[in-house]
């Protein structure tokens, strides 16, 4: 079975270490980009570095004061279409999948244009708690949430199910630090990693324009690719220093006093939590 995780709200400080993580156990992922981040320079360098790595490339979208109150339609799709362009210009291609930040309750005028200009929202299955056990000493516990949820799937059905994982690449997170752990995890229990595309047979994981809903494209590092790759090795974890999770890549333009604000937007959810283990069907799961 499949598993693609996810990790929302970045470029960060975490992001290198996780890059270099997810190259030594030969793993690809999904990371739902934060165009905010962009204007700095080495946040635009990791996010081209990620892509050029192989993961899969999607969407952070965060409303302007966190409302769409006083903007018109119009305006809600400029500033999608700019946020996807701000994306566009550093890796070619514009993104198709999407998760709405959303600081208190969804708005549904929000989702419907998100859906009307072709972006696909994105829900999950899985939920590894990294904002709960964000130190290096908890980051157990969060290899812990992907062994207990497999066991119970199995002793529940018999069977293992596909997951889509929600994490968060913020350096307030323990995701860093755990991922060494989670991996080896994941090949313990014969799961497969692979990206978002991968996980819902979609070769077509970009859009043809940022805010037209017009088709999509794909390259070829996409599901069916030439370049395409899944799966992943077992590391020695015990190898991964305790610098893990603390943010090894600093600059000058460091969001890390800004962990807060993005701490925040995983306990608001940004997609609905599916309580279902049941296993995913080739579609993504539905944004309730």
């Amino acid at each position: 079975m499949f598993i693609a995780l996810t990790y929302s709200e970045g470029p960060s400080e975490a992001t290198m270490e996780m890059l270099q993580t997810l190259k030594d156990v030969q793993a690809k992922v999904t990371s739902f980009t934060n165009a905010t981040w962009l204007q700095y320079m080495q946040y635009a360098g990791v996010t081209r570095h990620a892509y050029m790595d192989g993961h899969l490339i999607a969407m952070t979208y965060r409303l302007p004061s966190d409302t769409s109150n006083g903007l018109t339609n119009n305006d809600i799709k400029e500033d999608i279409g700019r946020a996807s362009r701000t994306i566009q210009d550093l890796i070619g291609v514009y993104p198709k999948y999407i998760k709405v930040h959303e600081a208190s309750v969804k708005d549904p005028r929000l989702l419907d244009i998100v859906k009307s200009m072709g972006y696909t929202l994105v829900g999950f299955n899985l939920d590894e708690y990294d904002y709960k056990y964000n130190t290096f000493d908890k980051a157990d516990q969060i290899a812990e949430v992907y062994n207990s949820i497999f066991s119970k799937q199995q002793d529940a059905y018999e069977r293992k199910a596909s997951y889509i994982v929600t994490g968060y690449d913020v350096p307030t997170t323990g995701t860093a630090a755990a991922l060494p752990k989670v991996v080896n995890t994941i090949s313990t229990h014969g799961y497969d990693m692979v990206r978002l595309d991968g996980c819902v047979n979609d070769r077509y994981p970009y859009k043809k324009d940022p805010i037209k809903n017009n088709g999509y494209i794909n390259d070829a590092k996409s599901f069916g690719g030439q370049e395409y790759k899944h799966g992943q090795v077992h590391v020695n974890a015990n190898n991964y220093s305790s610098a893990a999770g603390k943010g090894a890549w600093h600059d000058s333009a460091s969001k890390g006093t800004t962990g807060g604000d993005h701490l925040a937007s995983s306990t608001t959810k940004m997609t609905a939590v599916m309580s279902t283990l049941l296993a995913i069907p080739a579609i993504l799961l539905s944004f309730l």
